[in-house]
């Protein structure tokens, strides 16, 4: 019944036009933090987290490292499978979640309110960091949903969250990489379609 309700309440949102608006996040840093070396050297898995909420240049910084644009030929920051660019980033924070949108460096909202407790499920630890980043294989944007597809997303996936994982290593930030999470009520939320799935998650927040 819950699942039923927040599909229901997403949907409405949607239709209304309340969430139609971007919000335009500030233009990314290209230089600064550790060099590479330095950065495989300290980094490491961090699930302790500041209550202090990411700056939006810092937000900015860690989604263009995800997967930024950083060519004029449209190609990211991170690879994947034949450019097919197939992993989506949902930001999900105590005000509501929003969907990451790489070509306008902007933040599309999805939902208002606290969701985070459906990525965390059994982990509360997860809910203490103030950003936590859904990583989306969406299949209708890869072109197929057969098991090899199905592996090269996840495969892309990874590599987005290691981007995440040094990223943070290089800039102060804490974080874990993680798959477990309630895919189905994500999805739900999410409005996704049965080839679009929940794949990892990674908690974010400046460093205890």
């Amino acid at each position: 019944m819950k699942k039923i309700v927040l599909s229901i309440m997403a949907a409405a949102l949607l239709a209304s036009g309340s969430f139609a608006q971007t919000v335009k996040l500030p233009a990314p840093q290209k230089t600064g933090g550790k060099s590479i070396n330095e950065t495989l050297t300290v980094r490491e898995s961090r699930n302790e987290f500041s209550n202090k909420m990411l700056s939006k240049q810092d937000l900015s910084n860690l989604l263009y490292a995800a997967i930024g644009v950083n060519r004029e030929n449209g190609k990211l920051t991170s690879p994947t499978a034949s450019n097919k660019q197939e992993i989506r980033i949902f930001v999900f924070t105590a005000e509501g979640v929003s969907e990451y949108l790489n070509n306008e460096n902007g933040l599309r909202p999805v939902a208002k309110g606290d969701h985070r407790g459906i990525v965390a499920g059994r982990q509360d630890w997860v809910k203490a960091a103030p950003v936590v980043l859904v990583l989306v294989a969406d299949g209708d944007k890869f072109g197929r949903v057969d098991e090899r597809s199905k592996t090269m997303m996840a495969v892309d996936a990874g590599i987005v969250s290691e981007n995440i994982n040094l990223f943070c290593a290089g800039n102060g930030l804490a974080t874990r990489p993680r798959a477990s999470m309630d895919a189905e009520a994500i999805s739900t939320l999410l409005g996704l379609t049965e080839n679009q799935y929940p794949i990892m998650n990674n908690p974010v927040g400046y460093q205890k």
